[in-house]
Protein backbone atom coordinates (compact mmCIF):
# COMPACT_ATOMS: atom_id res chain seq x y z
CA UNK A 1 0.00 0.00 0.00
CA UNK A 2 2.98 2.62 1.04
CA UNK A 3 4.57 1.49 -2.18
CA UNK A 4 1.30 2.69 -4.76
CA UNK A 5 1.06 5.95 -2.40
CA UNK A 6 4.26 6.76 -3.29
CA UNK A 7 3.95 5.67 -6.91
CA UNK A 8 1.26 8.03 -7.40
CA UNK A 9 3.15 10.95 -5.29
CA UNK A 10 6.06 10.63 -7.53
CA UNK A 11 3.58 10.56 -10.49
CA UNK A 12 2.17 13.56 -9.70
CA UNK A 13 5.08 15.62 -9.26
CA UNK A 14 6.50 14.19 -12.35
CA UNK A 15 2.97 15.64 -13.63
CA UNK A 16 2.97 19.02 -11.98
CA UNK A 17 7.14 19.56 -13.60
CA UNK A 18 5.77 19.20 -16.78
CA UNK A 19 2.35 20.95 -16.52
CA UNK A 20 4.62 24.40 -15.06
CA UNK A 21 7.12 23.84 -17.80
CA UNK A 22 3.80 23.78 -20.62
CA UNK A 23 2.10 26.31 -18.59
CA UNK A 24 4.70 29.15 -17.92
CA UNK A 25 5.53 30.39 -21.52
CA UNK A 26 1.81 30.26 -22.24
CA UNK A 27 1.50 32.74 -19.20
CA UNK A 28 4.95 35.03 -19.51
CA UNK A 29 5.14 34.84 -23.59
CA UNK A 30 8.00 33.65 -25.13
CA UNK A 31 11.65 34.10 -23.50
CA UNK A 32 14.36 36.40 -25.49
CA UNK A 33 17.24 34.38 -25.41
CA UNK A 34 19.16 37.84 -26.61
CA UNK A 35 20.39 39.71 -23.49
CA UNK A 36 21.23 43.14 -24.22
CA UNK A 37 20.08 46.69 -24.58
CA UNK A 38 16.48 47.31 -25.47
CA UNK A 39 15.37 46.98 -29.40
CA UNK A 40 14.68 50.50 -31.11
CA UNK A 41 10.77 49.20 -31.25
CA UNK A 42 10.82 48.74 -27.32
CA UNK A 43 12.19 52.30 -26.67
CA UNK A 44 9.39 53.99 -28.88
CA UNK A 45 7.16 52.21 -26.74
CA UNK A 46 8.64 53.12 -24.30
CA UNK A 47 8.98 57.24 -25.19
CA UNK A 48 5.21 57.31 -26.49
CA UNK A 49 4.54 56.02 -22.85
CA UNK A 50 6.48 58.30 -21.21
CA UNK A 51 4.33 60.94 -23.73
CA UNK A 52 1.16 59.69 -22.75
CA UNK A 53 2.07 60.47 -19.05
CA UNK A 54 3.58 63.32 -19.66
CA UNK A 55 0.09 64.15 -21.43
CA UNK A 56 -1.66 63.04 -18.15
CA UNK A 57 0.54 64.82 -15.79
CA UNK A 58 -0.39 67.97 -17.71
CA UNK A 59 -3.94 67.39 -17.67
CA UNK A 60 -3.79 66.95 -14.01
CA UNK A 61 -2.76 70.17 -12.90
CA UNK A 62 -3.97 71.79 -9.48
CA UNK A 63 -7.76 72.17 -10.13
CA UNK A 64 -7.54 74.62 -7.22
CA UNK A 65 -5.70 77.06 -8.77
CA UNK A 66 -7.31 76.47 -12.56
CA UNK A 67 -10.79 77.59 -10.83
CA UNK A 68 -9.05 80.38 -9.13
CA UNK A 69 -8.08 81.55 -12.63
CA UNK A 70 -11.40 80.84 -13.96
CA UNK A 71 -12.93 83.04 -11.13
CA UNK A 72 -10.72 86.07 -11.70
CA UNK A 73 -11.19 85.60 -15.35
CA UNK A 74 -15.48 85.87 -15.11
CA UNK A 75 -14.54 88.86 -12.40
CA UNK A 76 -12.31 90.83 -14.73
CA UNK A 77 -14.63 90.05 -17.71
CA UNK A 78 -17.68 91.36 -15.36
CA UNK A 79 -15.75 94.22 -14.36
CA UNK A 80 -14.84 95.10 -17.99
CA UNK A 81 -18.15 95.13 -19.49
CA UNK A 82 -19.96 96.98 -16.38
CA UNK A 83 -17.30 99.96 -17.48
CA UNK A 84 -18.85 99.23 -20.92
CA UNK A 85 -22.41 99.01 -19.89
CA UNK A 86 -22.25 102.83 -17.92
CA UNK A 87 -20.01 103.95 -20.35
CA UNK A 88 -16.75 104.38 -18.03
CA UNK A 89 -14.01 103.88 -20.34
CA UNK A 90 -11.16 104.32 -18.42
CA UNK A 91 -12.45 101.27 -16.19
CA UNK A 92 -13.19 98.91 -19.07
CA UNK A 93 -9.62 100.61 -20.28
CA UNK A 94 -8.23 99.25 -17.49
CA UNK A 95 -8.54 95.45 -18.31
CA UNK A 96 -5.90 96.74 -21.80
CA UNK A 97 -2.39 95.77 -20.45
CA UNK A 98 -0.62 98.37 -22.67
CA UNK A 99 -0.14 101.77 -21.10
CA UNK A 100 0.71 103.35 -24.59
CA UNK A 101 -2.97 101.55 -25.83
CA UNK A 102 -4.82 102.09 -22.61
CA UNK A 103 -5.76 106.04 -23.35
CA UNK A 104 -6.41 104.73 -27.25
CA UNK A 105 -8.79 102.15 -26.29
CA UNK A 106 -10.74 104.75 -24.28
CA UNK A 107 -11.41 106.94 -27.01
CA UNK A 108 -12.12 104.21 -29.05
CA UNK A 109 -14.72 102.68 -27.41
CA UNK A 110 -16.26 106.04 -26.81
CA UNK A 111 -16.24 106.49 -30.47
CA UNK A 112 -17.77 103.18 -30.23
CA UNK A 113 -20.40 103.73 -28.05
CA UNK A 114 -21.88 107.10 -28.82
CA UNK A 115 -25.64 107.00 -30.16
CA UNK A 116 -26.18 104.19 -28.58
CA UNK A 117 -26.94 102.96 -24.98
CA UNK A 118 -26.00 99.80 -23.95
CA UNK A 119 -28.83 98.21 -21.61
CA UNK A 120 -27.01 94.66 -20.80
CA UNK A 121 -24.25 92.70 -21.79
CA UNK A 122 -24.21 88.97 -20.66
CA UNK A 123 -21.19 86.62 -20.93
CA UNK A 124 -23.13 83.29 -22.59
CA UNK A 125 -19.81 81.07 -23.24
CA UNK A 126 -16.08 80.81 -21.78
CA UNK A 127 -13.53 78.79 -23.12
CA UNK A 128 -9.87 78.71 -21.58
CA UNK A 129 -7.23 77.26 -23.66
CA UNK A 130 -3.61 76.48 -21.97
CA UNK A 131 0.05 77.73 -23.46
CA UNK A 132 2.18 74.72 -24.10
CA UNK A 133 5.59 77.09 -24.52
CA UNK A 134 6.98 76.88 -21.13
CA UNK A 135 9.05 79.93 -22.32
CA UNK A 136 5.69 82.07 -23.04
CA UNK A 137 4.71 84.61 -20.71
CA UNK A 138 1.29 83.94 -21.80
CA UNK A 139 -0.29 81.16 -19.62
CA UNK A 140 -3.80 80.89 -20.95
CA UNK A 141 -6.49 82.13 -23.63
CA UNK A 142 -9.73 82.93 -22.98
CA UNK A 143 -12.58 82.98 -25.55
CA UNK A 144 -15.54 84.74 -24.24
CA UNK A 145 -18.55 85.16 -26.21
CA UNK A 146 -20.62 88.20 -25.21
CA UNK A 147 -24.66 89.08 -25.63
CA UNK A 148 -25.13 92.91 -25.78
CA UNK A 149 -28.39 94.28 -25.96
CA UNK A 150 -28.17 98.52 -26.65
CA UNK A 151 -30.68 101.22 -27.30
CA UNK A 152 -29.64 103.35 -31.01
CA UNK A 153 -30.00 107.18 -29.74
CA UNK A 154 -32.50 109.06 -30.35
CA UNK A 155 -34.56 106.29 -32.11
CA UNK A 156 -35.05 104.04 -29.67
CA UNK A 157 -34.31 101.11 -31.65
CA UNK A 158 -33.27 98.07 -29.76
CA UNK A 159 -29.96 96.81 -31.46
CA UNK A 160 -28.94 93.10 -30.05
CA UNK A 161 -25.15 91.33 -30.77
CA UNK A 162 -23.12 88.48 -30.02
CA UNK A 163 -19.65 88.45 -30.30
CA UNK A 164 -16.43 87.03 -29.06
CA UNK A 165 -13.42 88.51 -27.30
CA UNK A 166 -9.73 87.01 -26.62
CA UNK A 167 -8.55 87.33 -23.41
CA UNK A 168 -5.19 86.54 -22.47
CA UNK A 169 -3.52 85.48 -19.00
CA UNK A 170 0.42 86.47 -17.86
CA UNK A 171 1.61 86.54 -14.56
CA UNK A 172 -0.03 90.07 -13.70
CA UNK A 173 -3.67 89.12 -14.46
CA UNK A 174 -6.16 88.50 -17.13
CA UNK A 175 -6.07 91.24 -19.82
CA UNK A 176 -8.08 91.95 -23.15
CA UNK A 177 -6.74 91.58 -26.17
CA UNK A 178 -7.29 94.51 -28.32
CA UNK A 179 -4.85 96.07 -30.99
CA UNK A 180 -4.77 99.80 -32.03
CA UNK A 181 -5.98 100.47 -35.03
CA UNK A 182 -3.08 103.50 -35.48
CA UNK A 183 -0.77 100.80 -35.65
CA UNK A 184 -2.55 98.44 -37.56
CA UNK A 185 -2.65 101.04 -40.24
CA UNK A 186 0.96 101.83 -39.69
CA UNK A 187 1.90 98.06 -39.86
CA UNK A 188 -0.01 98.44 -43.01
CA UNK A 189 1.27 101.26 -44.51
CA UNK A 190 4.91 99.86 -44.10
CA UNK A 191 4.03 96.36 -45.79
CA UNK A 192 2.61 98.32 -48.56
CA UNK A 193 6.18 100.29 -48.89
CA UNK A 194 8.14 97.23 -48.37
CA UNK A 195 6.32 95.41 -50.90
CA UNK A 196 6.64 98.76 -53.23
CA UNK A 197 10.57 98.95 -52.32
CA UNK A 198 10.56 94.89 -53.49
CA UNK A 199 8.67 95.34 -57.05
CA UNK A 200 11.34 98.00 -58.03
Amino acid sequence: MIGIVADCWVRYLGFMKVFFLLLIPALLGPFSAQAGPPSEASAESLSSADKRAAKKRKRRTNPKKEAKDFEMLQRSATLYWEGVRWSDTDKAANFIEDSNDRMEFGQWLEAKLEGQRVMDAKIIRVDVKAVDDPKSLILRYAYITVAMQAYTMPEQVLKKETFEQKWYRNAEGWWLEWKSPTVTAREAAEAAEAAEAAEK
